[in-house]
């Protein structure tokens, strides 16, 4: 992706004068910025959007793995705030909600697992999705033998009753959980504690096409 050398990036301003080799100042909205970065930082956002590893996205662009990873967890924490602000101002808006555990692939339909599940809360408002990380409710079952009546019991109890709100049952939450569960496999393994940032990378890229995403992540990117 290519911009044009003699506009600022930030304001469209043509009016520039070179600060380095590779930086220029914006005479109106007087910031510095270098078109090769944007440049990079742009193959990088394509990278992302295309479900590459860092690793992979280093590996195309000739980049150094560090400042690869490092822009991609920036990403992320701008999806975050992208989530959060949207949640804010649609929160009158929500009409259906679902409760929902996820698991890896191979720990799926074992109820000895249930206890290693995430809990989720997916709303939905018009077409998109909202998801809110549940607190860990199973913390107090944890630490009783495997094969424990209670973790039985309440293993059974979590599969039949849950919190959900639904209209019609063809709707934008179940697919959801399908393509989150589809879409988490490309993954080898996440930390419990960014598992966050993962499902908010799902919620963004589920909820927005590629040339919504893209348009969005360049202009957080570059704020």
């Amino acid at each position: 992706m290519k911009t044009e050398q003699n506009v600022c990036i930030f304001c469209g301003e043509r009016k520039l004068y070179k600060v380095s080799s590779t930086q220029y100042r914006c005479v109106t909205c007087k910031r510095t910025f270098s078109h090769v970065k944007y440049t990079q930082n742009m193959h990088i956002i394509d990278s992302f959007i295309a479900n590459h590893s860092a690793n992979e996205c280093a590996i195309r662009l000739g980049v150094n793995y560090p400042s690869v990873s490092k822009t991609y967890q920036k990403l992320r924490f701008l999806l975050i705030e992208h989530s959060q602000t949207l949640y804010t101002e649609q929160t009158q808006t929500f009409s259906q909600y679902d409760e929902y555990y996820y698991l890896p692939t191979c720990k799926r339909g074992k109820p000895k697992y249930l206890f290693d599940a995430i809990g989720i809360l997916g709303m939905l408002y018009g077409k998109r999705i909202h998801t809110l990380l549940l607190p860990d409710q199973f913390a107090h079952l944890k630490n009783l033998e495997e094969n424990s009546i209670e973790k039985e019991t309440y293993a059974r109890y979590l599969n039949q009753h849950k919190v959900a709100h639904y209209e019609s049952f063809n709707n934008a939450l179940i697919d959801f959980w399908h393509f989150l569960e589809s879409w988490m496999e490309h993954f080898k393994g996440i930390k419990k504690e960014n598992f966050i940032y993962y499902l908010k990378e799902a919620e963004f890229k589920f909820n927005y096409t590629q040339d919504e995403q893209r348009s969005i992540l360049s202009h957080k990117l570059i704020q």
